[in-house]
């Protein structure tokens, strides 16, 4: 057998090797397909509804809201790596166009945390009436419901908010740039529902006072986690129970 035969074999064979290793399934719609795959880079959703799609991440990751004016506007997704299903939520009252949902890389993995791409979803019909929901009567101190944003103290004397959008939880700083998440699961992959209403304080450390329907436990990525410890944050408290960042 000459050499150029024997080139040619091998050739082949690490041809058809290296087909196999390629993942079986890509959307390339990412500036950065290292990090994010998606099956869209922009969607349309009806004010008050959702969509879900399919998402590669090679890393755990992280995700921030651009301009919204709705609670309500959410991803559900399990910020871990791999291949999954996300979903969109776009609130009812939802009044912004176009919401940007940023997705950044946090794994300790990947040393900068400024690696980042984003979904665009462009909101259709907004409703107008929506952005002003009827008058309700006060409700008595002591059964008042749970707020949507509450104002939260950081540190080095600053201030900023902590803002509910349905089942996540977003900190933000004066300036309104989202700073640090959380949610609670009822187990992998279960996101629990939640109602933020303050914060409290117990031990010298301050604790998110959240509500929900079970005994659900905090999530949060590691830097999110730096985040709120740096700011004295230490967990939520669930039920009146006080539950430390995992």
């Amino acid at each position: 057998m000459n050499k150029l035969f024997k080139g040619a074999i091998v050739f082949a064979i690490s041809f058809l090797l290296l087909g196999l290793a390629l993942p079986s399934k890509s959307y390339a719609y990412s500036d950065i397909p290292a990090y994010f795959d998606f099956q869209d880079s922009v969607i349309s959703i009806n004010a008050g509804e959702s969509k879900t799609m399919t998402l590669r991440a090679n890393y755990n990751y992280t995700y921030y809201l651009g301009a919204h004016t709705s609670s309500r506007t959410y991803l559900e997704c399990s910020f871990k790596s791999g291949t999954q299903k996300v979903t969109f939520h776009i609130g009812p009252d939802e009044q912004e166009k176009n919401v940007f949902f940023h997705f950044y890389v946090d794994d300790p993995l990947v040393e900068s945390t400024d690696t980042h791409d984003s979904v665009e979803v462009y909101v259709q019909n907004i409703s107008a009436n929506a952005a002003a929901p009827a008058a309700t009567p006060a409700p008595s101190k002591s059964d008042a419901p749970a707020t949507g944003s509450v104002p939260v103290t950081l540190s080095k004397g600053k201030t900023g908010s902590a803002s509910q959008n349905d089942k996540i939880v977003m900190v933000y700083n004066k300036d309104g740039v989202g700073m640090a998440s959380f949610s609670l699961s009822n187990g992998p992959g279960q996101m629990a529902t939640l109602n933020l209403k303050g914060v409290v304080e117990n031990n010298g450390a301050k604790y998110f006072d959240v509500t929900s329907e079970t005994d659900s436990t905090p999530v949060i990525s590691e830097s999110d986690k730096g985040v709120m410890t740096k700011n004295g944050y230490a967990g939520v408290c669930v039920n009146g129970k006080y539950k430390n960042w995992p």
